[in-house]
């Protein structure tokens, strides 16, 4: 708020403490999540009309990069090479992103359709394994003493609810787990794509993976969709995931990835609810179990985020 002085001047009058960037990122994330957790229900309602998994990722992705085009068009530049002689070549960091974004939407949406969204999503979040095994030669970040048990806390939830849901279909099971190393990959290569524009990064991926897409879903005849399945898949793209990259782009550029892996526990916890409440899907009572275990973890996590002061990543 300005309020004029008697000298004519004008003052700003501070309404609080503004967010550090470490806490700013760590809400980028939560947002993201909240709205990543309604993929399970969408994709379930898309394939009810008719729409298979390939058509469901290359819709999917293409409506997310269309949407976002304009925000990132004019930063894409921040995605060449930094090599004298190379600056109009893509970095193959970006381009190693978009390969491993366009294998893991495929793999979780194929997954989706052969088990239970809860399972899917939940195998998945094995990436944090992944990210916690990785991150130390990937990104020269290690993770604290209270981090690691805050994950094994978290990791515990995840235990609790697979045990509950041992006799899901194995393949399905399988491929949620492949898209689980590709996700964890995923979240180190975008890490070290910080220095890049988050918008560039997320319209690069999306529109890379529908253009990588396009020929294999023309092949399988998945271009002609029913009007019901066009607008889900185009609030998919929009809502849940294109919107979503976007903020977790923003957060991976603030926060350590070992980190973002388990702020966005929260999706696998809220995936089972929206895909109840879309389509009946059951929750099976160890997923609640384990779900409250994971929120526990989140929230000790997010209180220690806000009472301990980062540098910022080099």
């Amino acid at each position: 708020m300005r309020t004029p002085q008697h000298n004519g001047a004008v003052d700003t009058v501070s309404t609080g403490p503004a967010l550090s960037p470490h806490l700013l990122g760590i809400i980028f994330l939560l947002i993201a999540s909240v709205l990543w957790s309604l993929n399970g229900a969408l994709i379930k309602l898309s394939t009810q009309s008719g729409a298979g998994p390939t058509a469901i990722a290359f819709y999917r992705s293409l409506f997310a990069g269309l949407f976002l085009l304009p925000l990132g068009a004019r930063r894409l530049h921040t995605l060449r090479s930094v090599e004298p002689g190379n600056r109009s070549l893509i970095r193959p960091a970006a381009l190693t992103c978009m390969v491993l974004f366009t294998v893991m939407t495929v793999s979780f949406v194929l997954a989706n359709t052969l088990t239970k969204a809860a399972n899917a999503v939940l195998l998945q979040y094995t990436s944090t394994f992944w990210i916690f095994g990785l991150s130390p030669w990937m990104l020269g970040e290690r993770a604290r003493t209270k981090d690691l048990w805050l994950l094994g806390l978290a990791m515990l939830g995840i235990a609790v609810i697979f045990a509950g849901n041992a006799g899901a279909d194995a393949m399905g099971c399988t491929i949620a787990l492949g898209s689980g190393l590709c996700f964890g990959l995923l979240t180190m290569m975008i890490r070290r794509l910080r220095d890049s524009d988050s918008a560039a990064v997320t319209v690069f991926n999306n529109l890379g993976s529908a253009l990588l897409l396009l020929p294999v879903c023309a092949l399988m005849g998945g271009l002609t969709l029913s009007t019901r399945s066009l607008v889900l898949l185009i609030i998919m793209g929009i809502v849940q995931f294109g919107t979503p990259y976007y903020l977790y782009s923003l957060g991976l550029a603030r926060v350590p990835a070992y980190q973002a892996a388990l702020i966005t526990m929260l999706e696998p916890v809220l995936v089972p609810v929206w895909t109840y409440l879309a389509v009946g899907e059951t929750v099976p009572g160890a997923t609640i179990a384990g779900g409250a275990i994971i929120l526990l973890a989140l929230a000790l996590f997010i209180r220690a985020a806000q009472r301990t002061p980062r540098k910022e990543p080099a």
